[in-house]
């Protein structure tokens, strides 16, 4: 093979072998990076197809275009979509006597119940008035009168009498308070041992 063949000179000349001297290299200035004026997470990319979805889910006829919803509280078909919940007003219609009807219903059988259970109490009370009454009067008479009395009286605010002479004692209250004819307050709830069934050693106050 050949060779090439090299001269002296080139070979041993120092300016050959060495590197370019910086008078020949173009200036360059030292430069730092500028800090972001903005967060850069926050930094949107210029794409259309964002501003198209942003254009979709908040758009700028909305209701309340800052609402939490993307769509807003309003939408534009809202009465289509009505209607196709409620096909007319006929439906409409029939759902509101559907629901009168039943509450009429309701009230029917209640007003029955209460009917049937004033019934009873007048049956009732017919058959304790035949039992308190004497013979004499066409009754039977096999419990004192005071028991039709008592179920048949109502409710209603004892008049005001004059201021008493005295103060009321233990036994005046107790006396006031006892309920004539039933059982007596004093006793206890029966029981199968004698522990605590009576208070054996119970004395009227004097």
């Amino acid at each position: 093979m050949p060779r090439l063949a090299v001269s002296s000179s080139c070979a041993t000349s120092p300016s050959l072998l060495s590197r370019p001297s910086s008078s020949r290299l173009p200036a360059l200035a030292r430069g730092y990076a500028a800090p972001p004026s903005q967060n850069p997470h926050l930094t949107v990319p210029a794409d259309s197809r964002t501003d198209v979805l942003r254009g979709v889910l908040y758009p700028r006829d909305a209701y309340s275009p800052s609402s939490a919803s993307p769509s807003g509280a309003h939408h534009p078909a809202h009465l289509d979509r009505l209607r196709a919940v409620l096909p007319s007003e006929e439906a409409h219609e029939t759902i509101e006597r559907a629901w009168r009807l039943f509450q009429r219903e309701k009230r029917a059988r209640r007003t029955k119940s209460l009917e049937a259970k004033f019934k009873a109490m007048e049956e009732a009370c017919d058959e304790l008035e035949k039992m308190t009454r004497s013979a004499t009067e066409g009754g039977e008479g096999k419990a004192p009168r005071y028991l039709y009395d008592r179920a048949m009286a109502r409710a209603k605010q004892t008049p005001q009498e004059g201021a008493k002479g005295k103060k009321a004692t233990a036994g005046s209250r107790w006396l006031e308070a006892r309920i004539e004819g039933l059982v007596p307050r004093e006793a206890w709830v029966p029981t199968e041992t004698r522990g605590k069934g009576w208070k054996y050693d119970w004395a009227r106050p004097q």
